[in-house]
């Protein structure tokens, strides 16, 4: 019997403002090619690939990579391709992918696309997920009751490195930390028999 993962793909115009319809999406896997195109609401239909077992996921002696790795990339007449490379997909899991396109400009005609990258999870790496905590240069204090900002500015580098700082939805900034930090076959109280809904993709925040 295969294990299989689920690739869902969905395109939106920049910041996700609107659905992009007509776009053509090649997705590229050990031993495949598939090609789809999006429809009225930025959706292509599912695709299903063939994955390591889940059990690879749950064995903290694997060392055995627990995920297949499949790449795309979506065009559009007018828009700047986009490529996504390392998407990560677990068996029995439905990974949401969502190429954001750009509409071409004269300005950035003749600029290069650079693929976006995703690395290998924190967790297969051998790095133990979070990484060292920073410093400290105030003190916290507790607030009175709980805080759920919109958004949230991150700085692109080590805390006391010279690097950008960019503004980013907190929604999405915390489903790419929780995408880095476990295996999304993981259960817990809520979920027994693993976290079934869709695993957002996890991507290199940008600008």
């Amino acid at each position: 019997m295969k294990n299989t993962g689920t690739l869902r793909i969905q395109t939106f115009a920049a910041r996700q403002s609107a659905p992009v319809e007509g776009v053509t999406v090649a997705v590229q896997g050990d031993g495949f090619t598939l090609h789809c195109i999006t429809d009225a609401t930025g959706s292509a239909a599912d695709i299903p690939v063939e994955a390591p077992a889940c059990a690879l996921s749950l064995d903290e002696d694997n060392t055995t990579r627990p995920y297949a790795i499949v790449s795309l990339t979506a065009a559009k007449p007018g828009y700047r391709t986009v490529r996504i490379e390392g998407i990560q997909i677990f068996a029995g899991q439905v990974t949401l992918a969502q190429p954001q396109m750009l509409p071409v400009t004269e300005e950035d005609r003749d600029i290069p696309n650079a693929p976006i990258i995703i690395p290998p999870h924190a967790l297969f790496a051998g790095s133990g997920g979070s990484g060292p905590q920073p410093v400290q240069h105030c003190t916290p204090r507790v607030l009175d009751q709980v805080v759920i900002p919109k958004n949230i500015t991150v700085h692109l580098g080590k805390p006391a490195a010279s690097a950008r700082n960019v503004t980013v939805s907190f929604r999405d900034y915390i489903a790419n930390v929780a995408s880095s930090e476990v295996y999304p076959t993981w259960a817990d109280e809520n979920t027994p028999t693993g976290r079934q809904g869709v695993f957002r993709l996890r991507t290199p925040i940008r600008s």
